[in-house]
C-alpha cells in the first residue's frame, strides 16, 4: 500500500514538473510575442508616417509640374548612358480614390518599367536622381549616403556616374559612398578602406599619398608613370 502511494506521488510530482515547464515555456512565448507586437506597432506607426510623407510628396510633385522631374531625370540618364533617346516618363492616372503615378522609362520607341524593361543600372540612376530632387524640393540637408547604390551600372558607364557625383559635390552636396567599384569612387576627395584580419575587429584606414593617387589612377584606367 505504501509503495503504491509513493509511486502515485512520484507520478503527481512528474505531472506538476511537466506543467511548470510548460508554464515557463508559455510565459516565455507570451513575453516574446508581446515584444514582437510592440515592435510591429512601432513599425506600423513609422509606415503610417512614411505613407503620409509620400502622399505629400505626390501632391507637391503634381502641383509643381511633372515635366520638371521628367526633365531633370532624363538629362541625368542621358549624361550617364550617353543616349539621347532615353528618358523618364511619369504616367498619371486619375482614379476614384485620387491620382496615381507610375515611373516609366522610354528608350527610342520602347516604354516600360525601369527594372523589367531596362535592367538595374537605369533603375539605380533614376532612384538616385529622384533622391536628389526630393532633397532640393523639400530643402533637406544636402547629404546623401550611398551603399552600393550603383552596383548594377555597367563598367563602361561608371566614369560618368563618378563625374555626376563629383558635380553634385561642387554644388554643395556631401556624398558618403560605400562601393566595391573603384571607378565609382575615383572622383572622391577622400577614400577610406576597411581592413579585415582574422581574429581582429575591422579597421577603417584613410588612403593617402601615392596609394591614393594610384587607386584613383587605376580606377580611371591610367597607368602609373615609370
Amino acid at each position: 500500500m505504501e509503495q503504491s502511494l509513493v509511486s502515485r506521488l512520484g507520478k503527481v510530482h512528474a505531472v506538476v514538473s511537466s506543467i511548470d515547464q510548460r508554464l515557463e515555456y508559455e510565459t516565455t512565448t507570451i513575453t516574446r510575442l508581446s515584444s514582437r507586437i510592440k515592435q510591429l506597432e512601432d513599425e506600423k506607426g513609422q509606415l503610417v508616417k512614411a505613407v503620409g510623407t509620400l502622399d505629400r510628396c505626390v501632391q507637391i510633385v503634381s502641383a509643381n509640374g511633372i515635366g520638371k522631374i521628367e526633365g531633370i531625370v532624363t538629362d541625368g540618364l542621358r549624361r550617364v548612358f550617353g543616349n539621347e533617346q532615353i528618358g523618364l516618363l511619369v504616367e498619371k492616372k486619375e482614379t476614384a480614390r485620387g491620382n496615381s503615378y507610375r515611373l516609366l522609362i522610354q528608350k527610342g520607341s520602347t516604354i516600360g518599367n525601369p527594372m523589367d524593361s531596362f535592367g538595374g543600372g537605369i533603375q539605380n540612376v533614376v532612384a538616385f536622381l529622384l533622391r536628389v530632387i526630393l532633397i532640393k524640393r523639400f530643402k533637406l540637408a544636402p547629404f546623401i549616403a550611398l551603399d552600393e547604390q550603383f552596383s548594377n551600372v555597367s563598367p563602361e558607364y561608371q566614369p560618368k556616374v563618378s563625374e555626376m557625383l563629383k558635380t553634385l559635390s561642387t554644388l554643395g552636396f556631401t556624398i558618403f559612398a560605400i562601393s566595391h567599384q573603384p571607378t565609382i569612387t575615383s572622383a572622391a576627395d577622400s577614400i577610406y578602406e576597411v581592413l579585415v584580419e582574422e581574429g581582429r575587429p575591422p579597421l577603417l584606414r584613410k588612403v593617402e599619398g601615392p596609394q591614393f593617387d594610384e587607386l584613383k589612377g587605376s580606377a580611371l584606367g591610367e597607368r602609373p608613370a615609370s
